[in-house]
């Protein structure tokens, strides 16, 4: 079994950790601040995937980092470690509508809904993952996964792609949130996924992708 794990990491200026983390993949994401991770300079709304090994270290002005981590169920948590580093898990989620077995590929994405205001209507997706938000508010209403009512920057929520949802974003504050998904390989090639189930679709929004690979599990 697999399960996909939002970690919230704040570095002091110029701060460093005691040791590698070991992420068998990860989607980082920089919030706030500057960081380099694994030699790659990631400035404020910049994301980087790594594979096995994470080294992270902070900027002058430090850093909040978002941290994506897929890894097997078993593995113990991932927590950044050193002096002026928090680190804490706000959101493990077993994936549970595939087969998540050693060997198997996996389409690992991170991408964003940008602005987005009104209503989704009753609506799928063909993967499942953790949302975090930027800014902004949104109400996630589902008859079988889990409902959340979501309110600014790093608010998070679980979809469980096989359970019909209805997203909604309060009117006059516009949501603008990130997608750390699991996906079959074949969505590579496109930009969204949800599958309109049913009711009037009264939504506007924009769409970014910050980083995805074909991953393979181990």
């Amino acid at each position: 079994m697999y399960t996909l794990r939002l970690y919230h990491d704040s570095y002091a200026p110029s701060a460093k950790p005691v040791a590698d983390l070991m992420a068998q993949h990860a989607n980082v994401y920089v919030f706030a601040g500057s960081a380099t991770a694994n030699g790659q300079v990631l400035k404020k709304d910049e994301a980087a995937y790594a594979r096995d090994v994470l080294h992270l270290e902070a900027g002058p002005e430090g850093a909040i980092v978002w941290r994506w981590d897929l890894a097997r169920t078993t593995e113990p948590e991932n927590l950044a470690m050193g002096d002026g580093i928090t680190s804490r898990l706000v959101m493990p989620r077993r994936i549970k509508m595939f087969e998540l077995v050693p060997t198997s590929k996996w389409l690992f994405r991170l991408d964003a809904i940008t602005d987005m205001s009104g209503s989704t209507g009753l609506h799928s997706h063909p993967g499942s993952g953790i949302r975090c938000m930027i800014q902004g508010d949104m109400r996630v209403e589902s008859d079988k996964g889990e409902c959340s009512d979501n309110r600014g920057p790093g608010a998070c929520w679980y979809e469980e792609g096989a359970y019909p949802l209805v997203s909604t974003s309060d009117s006059g504050n516009n949501a603008t949130f990130l997608r750390g998904m699991v996906l079959p390989p074949e969505y590579s090639r496109y930009p969204d996924t949800a599958i309109w189930i049913e009711g009037e679709k009264k939504v506007s929004a924009g769409w970014r992708n910050y980083v995805q690979n074909i991953v393979t599990l181990i």
